[in-house]
C-alpha cells in the first residue's frame, strides 16, 4: 500500500519552484512552516502554498489515506517549498537569479564524468543498447533467400522489393531504437550484441527465422562510446542534481538553518528527511506514551507517524503494548480507513472490525476490477469474498445485511450475475427497505 519511493520521485518531477513575494515580518503573515537562522524566520510558507503543491499529488495518484499517506506527502511537499525558499534565500545572498544560482553549484565536468565511468563501467556497459530494423520469416528455407539479398542490394531495397512481390511469408517487420541489453530476451543477447563488421545477420528459433539489419551498436566498452549514448546526459543530469542538492544541505549546516513545520508533523518531516525510523521511535516516544506505556498524545497523525516509525524499525514486538494502543486509539476516535483496519485486524477479530476491514477491502477490490486489474488481486478478491460470505450469517442483523449488499456488488463487479442477483433478493427478502450505497 506504500507509495512513498513512488511520491518521492514524483517531487523531483514536477520540479516547481514556487517564487513568492511574501514580505517577512513581525506582525502579518503568518507562516504554516518556516525557515529559521539563530532565532530569526527568513522565509515561510503559507498553507495555500503547501495545497497548490500537494493537490498536484492527489491529481496525480488519487486521494491518500489521511493518516499514513497524506501526511507523508503534505510533508514532503514541506521539505521541497522550505529548500526551494532556502534556494531563493542563497541566491539572494549571492547576487543571482534561482537558475544561475543552481547551474553555478551543479556543473558536471567532463572529468567528473570520465571517473564516473571508470568507477561504474562494468555496470554501465549492462546498458548497452543496439538499433536495428528487422524482418521475420516462418521458414528458415525463405530467411536465408531474403538474407542472400540484403547482402546484394541492402536491407531496405531487398525489403522494398519483397513487399511489392507481396510475399506471403513475411510475418513482420519493424524498427527498434535503443533496445538495452538488460531487457533483451536471452536467445537474441549474442545475435544482436556480438561486434561485427557485417551489418546483417540471422538468427531462427524454434518458431521463426529473423534477419537484422544493425544500424547502431553501441556496447558502452569505451568512455567515447558513453558519451555518445543518451545514457551520458542522464547520468550527467543525475549527478548534477546530487551536487546542487549535497551543495545546499551542507549550507542548510553551515548556515545554522532550521526548519520549523507544524508540531503534528515534526515526526513525518524527520521522516522524509531519512532520519533512521529507530531514531524517530525513540525520539518521539515520550511525545506520544508515558513512561508507563499509556497513550498521552491525541493527535491522530502524530500517533500514525509513531506507528509508521515502529513499522519501518521492525520494532511491532519490542513495543507490542504501545503499538496496539496506538491503533486502537485511532479506531476509536472514528478513523476506519483501510489503513487502520488493516492494521487493527492483526490483533482484533471481532465481527464488527472484521466486517468494516471487508467493506474497505471490497471497495478497493471494485476499482482494482473495474480497471481489468483482476489478477493482481485474485489472493484478496477470494478471501474477501469468504469473509463476506461467513458474515452473512452473522445473528447480527446489521452484520448481516452489510456482507450480503457487498457480497452482491462484488459479485456483479466480477460478472457473476446469477450470484449477485441471488444476494441481492436475499438482502431485499430480509429487509426490503433497504439502500444498498453507491460506490460510484
Amino acid at each position: 500500500m506504500k507509495r512513498y519511493f513512488r511520491i518521492f520521485n514524483l517531487l523531483l518531477v514536477f520540479s516547481i519552484l514556487f517564487a513568492s513575494s511574501l514580505v517577512l515580518s513581525n506582525s502579518f503573515q503568518k507562516f504554516t512552516a518556516y525557515l529559521e537562522k539563530n532565532g530569526t524566520i527568513i522565509a515561510g510558507i503559507i498553507q495555500e502554498e503547501i495545497d497548490e503543491l500537494y493537490q498536484l499529488y492527489v491529481e496525480y495518484y488519487g486521494s491518500f489515506d489521511p493518516l499514513f499517506e497524506e501526511p507523508y506527502v503534505e510533508a514532503l511537499v514541506m521539505k521541497r517549498l522550505l529548500e526551494d525558499k532556502f534556494i531563493e534565500y542563497l541566491s539572494t545572498a549571492e547576487g543571482l537569479s534561482p537558475e544561475d544560482f543552481k547551474s553555478s553549484h551543479s556543473d558536471v565536468s567532463e572529468e567528473e564524468m570520465k571517473e564516473y565511468y571508470e568507477n561504474y563501467r562494468e555496470e554501465i556497459q549492462k546498458e548497452a543498447y543496439v538499433d536495428f530494423d528487422y524482418a521475420v520469416f516462418e521458414t528458415e528455407e525463405k530467411a536465408k533467400e531474403f538474407y542472400k539479398r540484403v547482402m546484394e542490394i541492402g536491407f531496405e531495397k531487398a525489403l522494398q522489393e519483397l513487399s511489392e512481390a507481396s510475399f506471403s511469408e513475411l510475418l513482420d517487420t519493424d524498427t527498434y531504437l535503443g533496445l538495452k541489453k538488460s531487457e533483451t530476451n536471452e536467445a537474441f543477447v549474442d545475435i544482436l550484441f556480438t561486434p561485427s563488421e557485417k551489418p546483417f545477420r540471422m538468427h531462427t528459433t524454434d518458431n521463426a527465422s529473423y534477419v537484422f539489419y544493425i544500424r547502431n551498436l553501441n556496447d558502452l566498452s569505451t568512455f567515447e562510446k558513453f558519451k555518445a549514448s543518451p545514457m551520458y546526459e542522464e547520468v550527467m543530469s543525475n549527478l548534477s542534481g546530487n551536487k546542487f542538492q549535497k551543495y545546499v544541505e551542507e549550507k542548510i549546516s553551515t548556515e545554522n538553518i532550521k526548519f520549523t513545520v507544524p508540531p503534528q508533523y515534526t515526526i513525518w518531516f524527520d521522516m522524509v528527511q531519512n532520519v533512521p525510523a529507530e531514531n524517530l521511535v525513540e525520539k518521539y516516544y515520550s511525545s506520544v506514551f508515558d513512561k508507563s506505556g499509556n497513550l498521552v498524545s491525541v493527535e491522530p497523525i502524530e500517533i500514525s507517524g509513531f506507528i509508521t516509525a515502529i513499522e519501518d524499525a521492525k520494532l511491532d514486538e519490542k513495543y507490542k503494548k504501545e503499538y496496539e494502543l496506538a491503533i486502537k486509539k485511532l479506531y476509536d476516535m472514528g478513523y476506519k480507513s483501510f489503513l487502520v483496519l488493516a492494521r487493527l485486524r492483526n490483533f482484533d477479530n471481532s465481527e464488527n472490525v472484521v466486517l468494516e476491514y471487508n467493506v474497505e477491502l471490497a471497495k478497493i477490490l471494485i476499482g482494482y476490477i473495474k480497471d481489468g486489474d483482476t489478477l493482481s488481486v485474485l489472493q484478496y478478491i477470494y478471501s474477501n469474498l469468504s469473509e463476506l460470505e461467513e458474515l452473512s450469517n452473522s445473528k447480527n442483523s446489521e452484520v448481516r445485511q452489510k456482507a450480503l449488499e457487498y457480497l452482491y456488488k462484488m459479485n456483479k463487479v466480477l460478472g457473476d450475475e446469477e450470484s449477485s442477483k441471488k444476494y441481492l433478493e436475499k438482502l431485499y427478502q430480509e429487509n426490503p427497505n433497504y439502500e444498498v450505497e453507491d460506490d460510484e
